[in-house]
């Protein structure tokens, strides 16, 4: 098999490369806040095999200095620097304005600063570099739910009905604002609204998030449970790490820092001595912990990500294999041999709506790449897109206009990637979309042959 990505040259995880993985020995399982998103491209994926988890022990999603808001409302994610600094922490429920729609609010802004400087672009628009941020960000950008910062687990529905009605809205109106031919807004409607139901008062979140994550399920033939991490994962005592960090063990803490240290993190010292938080199932309220407690009935003892034991092949998208945050992790869970552990999927979900011959509105910014066309077959607009994508043209031979444009594209098409929106590319291209899509990588960090590796540490093709 051929295994060409190392994790790093040098450091704490040097000689780790991805090697494939068969589903059949590795099943997923799929830890993530969202009925609608990476979960939901995992059962796509994977054909409803492998475990489903609602991660229930985190919030759903906050704005951020207002976190202890009590109610659910959709807020627009907003970049407020260079550096990424954003408005808000999407978690639970986010929609881009349309299907293939320019969407920047993950963008990578200090990328296009070194291609044109954003200086030159704000003069341009006769703007500042932080307003020609967030302008962008909020122009071509996506919808989020934003609450308070209490556990999943313990949220009623009289506290999240209204933010999940807006935030259905918000699909809503991303599909209309999709497709140009009303003939298709029932149907495409009809298939939203299953993944996306009305929510009932009886319900609580995690109950309403269960059941929709269930209706994905459904819709490739698998009738797999979806557990709680809080009530099905997670040790109610937290786990056989806790005493060796309450023990204040040297090689556990410096295993641990060492990984914290690779994702920018608090390390383990006198202010922030245990990487774990106290979660009630009754309130939702998390609390640090920084001593040894007997938690109550109603209370468990979750650990931090780095921390987590004994769950095994957490499925992430291959686009994020390489990220500080999925390095550090897999360091922690080998050095603290933690029974954890990370597995990667690619599909051709993207290339799999070639086939889609609904028409489509194009956005406003990607219309000077198709010649100015407004509406387009999805299957065409697809191919076009990914080819300029691809396609290597001096930065010298474009404008600052130009450059703008085809960063504003790959950076779209690098969201689309990580997997966050089938609930609207679902909704739009249909059961026949489903048919289509395959994995086409499973791969997980595996040590790497001697005999693989060149004298310069970079892999040799097989």
């Amino acid at each position: 098999m051929s295994t060409t990505t190392t994790a790093r040259e040098a450091g704490p995880l040097a000689g780790l490369q991805l090697a494939e993985v068969a589903p059949s020995e590795v099943p997923p399982l799929a830890l993530y806040q969202s009925p609608w998103t990476i979960s939901l491209a995992v059962a796509f994926a994977f054909r409803g095999a492998g475990t489903y988890v609602i991660d229930d022990i985190d919030n759903g999603g906050v704005a951020r200095g207002k976190e202890g808001q009590q109610d659910f409302h959709a807020i627009r994610k907003e970049v407020l620097s260079k550096k990424g600094w954003t408005n808000c922490r999407p978690l639970a429920a986010f929609c881009p304005d349309g299907l293939l729609f320019a969407n920047l609010s993950r963008a990578n802004y200090l990328a296009l600063d070194r291609q044109v400087p954003l200086a030159v672009l704000a003069r341009h628009r006769a703007t500042t570099v932080e307003r020609l941020i967030r302008d962008s960000s909020r122009e071509h950008g996506m919808w989020s739910l934003a609450g308070p910062d209490r556990a999943i687990t313990a949220i009623p529905m009289r506290t999240a009905a209204a933010g999940l009605r807006a935030i259905i809205t918000k699909h809503e109106e991303a599909v209309l604002r999709t497709l140009p031919h009303p003939q298709d807004h029932e149907p495409a409607l009809r298939r939203l609204r299953h993944l996306m139901p009305e929510p009932t008062a009886e319900e609580s979140l995690l109950g309403y998030f269960r059941q929709c994550l269930r209706r994905g399920l459904e819709l490739v033939g698998s009738n797999a449970p979806v557990l709680s991490a809080a009530r099905d994962l997670i040790p109610l005592d937290g786990g056989r790490l806790l005493p060796r960090f309450l023990q204040g063990d040297v090689e556990t803490i410096n295993v641990y820092n060492e990984a914290a240290a690779l994702q920018g993190s608090k390390p383990i010292d006198a202010d922030h001595p245990l990487p774990y938080y106290t979660v009630g199932l009754s309130d939702g309220v998390r609390a640090d912990l920084t001593h040894e407690i007997q938690p109550a009935q109603d209370q468990v003892i979750a650990p931090k990500i780095l921390a987590l034991e004994g769950v095994a092949s957490m499925a992430l998208p291959r686009t994020t294999a390489t990220r500080s945050t999925i390095l550090a992790r897999e360091h922690a869970y080998r050095g603290l041999s933690s029974g954890s552990s990370q597995v990667f999927f690619d599909t051709n979900w993207l290339e799999s709506l070639g086939a889609c011959r609904t028409e489509v509105h194009v956005d406003d910014i990607f219309q000077p790449l198709v010649g100015g066309q407004q509406t387009m077959p999805l299957g065409e607009l697809v191919a076009v897109l990914l080819r300029h994508d691809e396609a290597e043209e001096a930065d010298h031979q474009q404008t600052p206009v130009g450059q703008w444009t085809r960063w504003a594209l790959h950076e779209t098409l690098a969201d689309l990637r990580t997997w966050h929106y089938p609930v609207l590319a679902y909704a739009v291209a249909g059961d026949a979309w489903l048919d289509q899509i395959t994995l086409r990588s499973y791969t997980e960090y595996r040590p790497a042959s001697p005999t693989r590796l060149s004298a310069s540490g970079n892999d040799e093709e097989c």
